[in-house]
């Protein structure tokens, strides 16, 4: 569990209590320690309560929107007060830093009209696309929050590298399929002997950059809330 800081990052209203920009206050455990010099609004506090329990709790699921958020707003309409929640490391005291980037291809089959200009990218890329446009849809990998491929892996063959796309250790893969198999969107490839899975081009897909429609999108789950 990480320890928070909890601190007053801007005021955009009028906050009649008054709170001031950078005080701040701490959870550590199930306590909360208020620096002296230091206040917190009975208020604000009721409405950041739920979530930072939950806050302090690591969880490594990509799409989950908790590790994303890390700002709350006092529910007063006219204080408007914006509070920046920081994860702390309880052994150094450090704050965490999420300079670690994951993202995600976001696919609108509605918008695409079939040119096939992703996979001849992905395939130069590549040297075998990872991508397929089909008739009922666009096979590639959509980097699911909690992967299935991963779950179903008895070898652990399967990981997440550092843009959030999922990696094949060749060393433990047996090529049993068991990820293909359990894969939803069909996206999952065994050619040559190997199991190709699109690797989000090292954060810069390049179907993305190709379709005409924007059919295929990039996204930060990084991004702060």
């Amino acid at each position: 569990m990480y320890n928070l800081r909890v601190t007053v990052e801007k005021i955009e209203g009028f906050c009649d209590l008054p709170m001031r920009i950078g005080e701040y206050f701490e959870v550590k455990g199930s306590a909360i320690y208020v620096p002296e010099g230091n206040k917190i609004c009975l208020w604000a506090l009721q409405s950041l309560l739920p979530f930072l329990p939950a806050k302090q709790r690591s969880t490594e699921t990509t799409n989950d929107w908790l590790p994303k958020t890390k700002r709350l707003v006092c529910p007063d309409p006219n204080g408007r007060v914006i509070f920046r929640v920081d994860l702390v490391d309880p052994k150094t005291g450090m704050i965490v830093s999420d300079e670690k980037k994951k993202f995600r291809l976001v696919v609108n089959e509605k918008d695409c009209i079939e040119c096939r200009l992703c996979e001849k990218a992905c395939a130069e890329h590549n040297e075998i696309s990872r991508i397929k446009v089909m008739e009922d849809g666009i096979n590639v990998c959509r980097q699911c929050g909690t992967a299935p491929c991963i779950e179903v892996c008895k070898y652990d063959a399967l990981y997440r590298n550092e843009f959030g796309a999922v990696v094949v250790d060749e060393s433990k893969c047996v090529l049993c399929e068991a990820c293909i198999k359990v894969c939803p969107f069909n996206a999952i490839l065994l050619l040559n002997k190997k199991i190709l899975i699109c690797t989000l081009c090292g954060g810069k897909p390049e179907c993305v950059d190709v379709c005409p429609t924007s059919a295929i999108k990039f996204e930060n789950l990084t991004q702060k809330i």
